[in-house]
């Protein structure tokens, strides 16, 4: 078991689209969970001033597992559409891998504190095969960690800085951290590269340098990852695909197919559809009432 205090590494905030009631701040975890934990953030809305134009996301898949405090107003999702079958979240819950939108709607003042684990991270604290969450919406964190998941709530609500709420988390992590093993692992290796490569790599090409055949490999990616290496990869290209659209919304669908790796735009728009339920030359004509969040942090409005 790994104790000990962490280091707080310096904060981003992401204020929302034109309103200082909307901020978002990412931070870093401790050096002990880095190699787990992707980022922190701190979200803090105030929806009765006037927001309720933005007080409904559509979460796009983004290759990485999430957990979530809620120390201010609970807020709703839906697998189906922002009008279909909305559900109360837990105070506490985990989102699982995803592979199609989710949408959120929020009112009152929501207050969480969001954990953005790396692909296979979460692996490290649930003795989970991870296939079993994909796609789970939420989770309630009470049913595997039982009342130090309330405690570790209050501690959020009382504590007097967003740095000590980030003390608290790499805390309450550490001491559910399994032991790291100095073995080479395959996942994490091939996710790296999947990074590297912008999702486009043929999984066939790492047989000789891993030394075990793809369908091994494609094992080891469901039970760490949640996702085989193919859909990942899917997702990541997707991603790096919005980033670039966020950038440029002037770039053209050939010319945004190409540079995500695809041989033609037709079966980019199929993908990307799939995945993010909208069509690209959609993302930015939608409707303001929606947000797209991507990445896990970043805000298309």
């Amino acid at each position: 078991m790994m104790s000990g205090s962490s280091k707080i590494f310096p904060a981003i905030t992401f204020v929302l689209p034109e309103s200082t009631a909307m901020k978002a701040t990412l931070y870093q975890p401790g050096p002990a969970l880095s190699r787990y934990v992707d980022n922190y953030m701190i979200v803090d809305i105030d929806w009765t001033r006037d927001l309720q134009e933005y007080a409904v996301w559509r979460l796009i898949p983004f290759g990485q597992t999430t957990m979530l405090f809620l120390f201010g107003d609970p807020h709703q999702y839906s697998l189906l559409g922002p009008q279909e079958g909305m559900q109360d979240t837990a105070r506490a819950f985990l989102v699982g891998q995803l592979t199609r939108p989710i949408w959120l709607k929020f009112s009152g003042h929501t207050r969480l504190f969001k954990i953005q684990f790396r692909s296979a991270g979460i692996r490290q604290l649930l003795p989970f095969n991870m296939q079993e969450l994909t796609n789970v919406a939420s989770l309630e964190l009470d049913s595997i960690w039982g009342n130090p998941v309330q405690q570790l709530l209050e501690k959020l609500y009382e504590a007097p800085t967003d740095p000590a709420r980030v003390n608290e988390v790499d805390q309450f992590l550490l001491q559910r951290l399994s032991p790291a093993s100095n073995l080479v692992d395959y996942v994490d290796y091939t996710i790296h590269q999947l990074i590297n490569n912008g999702g486009n790599l043929s999984i066939q090409s790492l047989e000789k340098q891993l030394g075990i055949s793809s369908r091994q490999l494609e094992r080891l990616f469901r039970a760490k990852v949640g996702l085989p290496p193919k859909e990942l990869g899917r997702i990541i290209r997707l991603n790096q695909a919005i980033s670039r659209l966020r950038q440029d919304s002037s770039i053209s669908l050939f010319q945004l197919s190409h540079a995500a790796g695809y041989f033609d735009q037709a079966h980019f728009s199929r993908d990307f559809k799939n995945i993010a339920g909208v069509a690209p030359s959609k993302l930015f004509s939608a409707s303001a009432s929606e947000l797209f969040v991507t990445n896990g942090k970043c805000f298309v409005a």
